[in-house]
């Protein structure tokens, strides 16, 4: 979604479609826009115009549009994003915090896919009925994971996002074995409690960031690109 013409249906559509529905995304560069109302510093309401190909394409959309804007700094860079959260029920502060918490539910599948399923590209079984028993095997070992993990950092005043799920996942299987094997189930409730204080060593301080600029990869194509080209008739 890159500008607020091509915005203005999906959203104005996700809000209408169902009761206390919301959005929540980054603002694009060069926002064109006229402040319609000041909550305070960094949070305002925004009128944007609908762009006449959208109001072609779907004739119920509006000539003007309104988002909340919430800029905030981060490292010592400014950020904004577009909200239809409303300011009399949530703090900018809150919009913010609440923007970059939604970046470890994006981890949590990134995890799904990466850790626990070791990149594999496909599920192996390729009936319906199998294909749900794998995908079900698959939640019930992430969620097992993450309540221990969770577990961990409750044991040592941390938030659990501060777990590394990739070294978790390993240390827990681990010891989920010994578990599974032990002749003595009285002593499991006493194993658990000393697998989350082993734990601790799997706490990350700062989320590590790719160390090298995002790119796309070059086109392969042997064909010159027209830069301009007549509409077809």
């Amino acid at each position: 979604m890159t500008s607020s013409f091509t915005a203005a249906d999906l959203l104005l559509t996700l809000n209408q479609q169902g009761c206390n529905r919301h959005w929540l995304l980054p603002a694009w560069k060069n926002i064109a826009a006229e402040t319609e109302e000041s909550y305070g510093p960094g949070d305002r309401l925004l009128k944007l115009k609908v762009s006449l190909q959208a109001r072609k394409k779907n004739p119920a959309l509006p000539e003007f549009w309104y988002a909340r804007a919430v800029t905030y700094e981060v490292n010592g860079m400014e950020k904004t994003v577009l909200t239809s959260l409303p300011a009399d029920c949530y703090k900018a502060k809150e919009v913010a915090e609440l923007y970059h918490s939604r970046w470890e539910t994006e981890v949590g599948f990134r995890n799904l896919k990466s850790s626990l399923l070791n990149n594999a590209l496909v599920l192996r079984s390729r009936k319906v009925e199998l294909l749900e028993q794998e995908v079900w095997g698959m939640l019930q070992a992430y969620n097992l994971i993450r309540r221990e993990a969770t577990k961990a950092a409750e044991k040592h005043k941390k938030a659990a996002s501060e777990i590394s799920f990739k070294f978790a996942f390993k240390f827990i299987a681990t010891e989920m074995i010994v578990l599974g094997n032990t002749a003595s189930p009285g002593t499991i409730p006493k194993r658990l409690e000393h697998l989350r204080g082993a734990l601790e060593v799997v706490f990350i301080t700062k989320r590590p960031r790719p160390s090298r600029p995002r790119a796309v990869k070059i086109s392969k194509t042997r064909y010159p690109v027209k830069r301009s080209t007549a509409p077809l008739k």
